[in-house]
């Protein structure tokens, strides 16, 4: 059945469409309210609305078809598109929602403000079995997480938090999250990253965003860019934050910081989505660089034995067409003024008792594993000093 939509960033209408609710697609873009309150996604170079790319932002919006356990999890749903339908596209990562009604407001509906339901997140974080019936108790910005990891957000006071799981074998992802943020506590300004702590077998973290912020990840904002040849994936990364206001000796060196901790961690998964700005949706102003987030897919999570050398390479994210080997990455940066290596003494003791709470991991594993950190350390710091 086909309606006739509204795509709002929060009371700003932005667009009228028509939906098609048994295609889970947008068929027709009919009216244009205001689209400098637009996703950055949907719009080409030229700053115009595509079809295509609206469709391209909303279903990104939905659980994706990749998540562990999906089929499992869900096993009467058909598109997790429906999900996000019911639930008008709300997130807590932006402001914008998609409605055929006129008798609501941001105030009524939004999940930064208004209480939600849990029931939807149980399922997806795997300790609920989903029912026939999806239409009741359903109300929840969890319709609206991406990504593989099963997750889901909850309440604490009036704190929203997202709980992430891990995946097999060793389901170590959330214990890395926990450890990444003692490195980054150790090396890094608190504004410089988000927190995540343990909690019941998940890691935690508090939404990064304050009043009326939403998160651009660093892939909305190159999507229809059009790269000069002259520019390096890098180097072109960083004029567009430059031309978004973001001071460029800010950019570099928050990028250098987080490569610098993404290659001691060993992370091979800094794709365009987990890394980005923070955009205030009123005065459209970028305002400062996304802290850095998601850092679970390092210390060899995926790796099943450590005990060749060729075990411990990857290839690191982002840049360059299929990525870089990570220490091409470290080249990038000739700076790391704000690197001091006193302060990674005791980390990767620190980061083994974390570790230890894994109960899927070995004494033998986690020895393996502070062996290549260390490695890592030491190169780090060795490179540095030659600076």
């Amino acid at each position: 059945m086909e309606k006739i939509m509204t795509l709002y960033n929060k009371d700003h209408p932005v667009l009228r469409t028509v939906y098609d609710d048994e295609l889970h697609r947008f068929i027709k873009i009919t009216d244009i309210y205001d689209l400098r309150y637009a996703p950055p996604a949907i719009l080409d170079y030229k700053g115009t609305p595509s079809r295509k790319d609206f469709n391209d932002w909303w279903e990104h919006r939905a659980i994706p078809a990749s998540r562990n356990h999906l089929e499992k999890d869900f096993p009467y749903l058909g598109s997790t598109l429906f999900l996000t339908e019911q639930n008008m596209g709300l997130s807590l990562s932006d402001r914008y929602w998609v409605t055929d009604r006129t008798d609501i407001s941001w105030r009524d509906v939004n999940f930064f403000d208004n209480p939600f339901s849990e029931d939807l997140g149980f399922i997806t974080l795997g300790e609920k079995q989903q029912s026939h019936d999806l239409s009741e108790n359903m109300f929840s910005p969890d319709s609206t997480l991406n990504g593989d990891l099963q997750k889901k957000w909850t309440v604490r006071g009036r704190k929203r938090f997202l709980l992430k799981a891990g995946s097999g074998p060793f389901y170590q992802e959330p214990y890395n999250e926990v450890a990444a943020s003692l490195l980054h506590q150790m090396l890094l300004a608190d504004g410089d990253f988000v927190a995540y702590e343990l909690y019941k077998g998940y890691c935690a973290c508090s939404n990064m965003l304050h009043e009326d912020e939403e998160l651009i990840p660093m892939y909305d904002i190159l999507k229809n860019a059009k790269k000069p040849n002259h520019l390096s994936d890098y180097q072109f990364c960083v004029e567009l934050c430059e031309k978004c206001g973001i001071a460029t000796k800010d950019v570099v060196t928050h990028l250098e910081k987080m490569l610098t901790c993404d290659f001691i961690l060993a992370n091979h998964d800094r794709h365009y989505r987990n890394f980005g700005l923070i955009r205030n949706v009123e005065t459209l102003k970028y305002v400062r660089l996304a802290p850095i987030y998601d850092t679970g897919s390092c210390l060899w999570h995926d790796k099943i034995t450590l005990d060749k050398p060729n075990d411990y390479r990857y290839i690191a994210k982002p840049f360059g067409r299929d990525g870089m080997v990570p220490k091409d990455q470290l080249k990038l940066f000739h700076g790391y003024t704000w690197f001091d290596e006193r302060k990674l003494d005791g980390f990767t003791r620190k980061a083994a008792e974390i570790l230890r709470k894994d109960p899927l991991l070995s004494k033998v594993r986690i020895d393996k594993i502070m062996d290549g950190l260390e490695r890592n350390i030491e190169y780090v710091t060795d490179y540095i000093r030659k600076q």
